[in-house]
């Protein structure tokens, strides 16, 4: 069994739907364990991304396969809400990053561990402090303490509080 930690964010069609879900796809494989969801929050989109705003979670957990294995229900999930695998710029109906799992460090072609984008990443590094304040396996530092060094000064609005461990959201009117 490994701690593991998701980015999921969406940015077309019912944003919200869309990552409640994504969740529950990944939810029903049977190597999920206990989970805890971040807060939601609205964020623009960076770096040529197109579309409007994005939506955005971290979800943690514990899965008792491989990285890969995990990484794979990720993509499918993608698929199955409509986002492509090549995502380059494009808008996203459902986007997926692992994190980080385990003690796990890997640099390769299919994966990289912990994932490169997190330090500098403000709609990852927030919702990721909400639930996670040991250090981020690979990178010696808590999410609180990344966040404060993080250069992103993108806009960051919670718009769903943080769930019960095991719970969703409560969906604002």
């Amino acid at each position: 069994m490994a701690e593991f930690a998701l980015g999921i964010g969406s940015n077309l069609e019912n944003r919200l739907k869309n990552i409640i879900e994504g969740i529950r796809y990944l939810l029903s494989r049977s190597d999920m364990g206990l989970f805890r969801l971040s807060g939601v929050y609205e964020t623009p989109p960076i770096g040529g991304v197109a579309g409007g705003s994005f939506l955005n979670c971290v979800f943690t957990g514990n899965f008792y396969g491989p990285a890969t294995e995990l990484q794979r229900n990720c993509r499918e999930a993608e698929i199955l809400m409509g986002s492509r695998v090549m995502k380059k710029n494009s808008a996203r109906t459902l986007d997926i990053d692992l994190l980080f799992f385990g003690d796990l460090t890997r640099n390769d072609k299919d994966l990289t561990l912990p994932h490169p984008g997190i330090k500098s990443r403000r709609f990852v590094l927030k919702p990721l402090s909400d639930i996670w304040d040991a250090k981020i396996p690979g990178l010696d530092n808590t999410p609180e303490e990344l966040l404060n060094r993080c250069t992103d000064k993108s806009s960051i609005q919670r718009i769903c509080e943080i769930p019960e461990r095991g719970c969703f959201w409560e969906v604002p009117n």
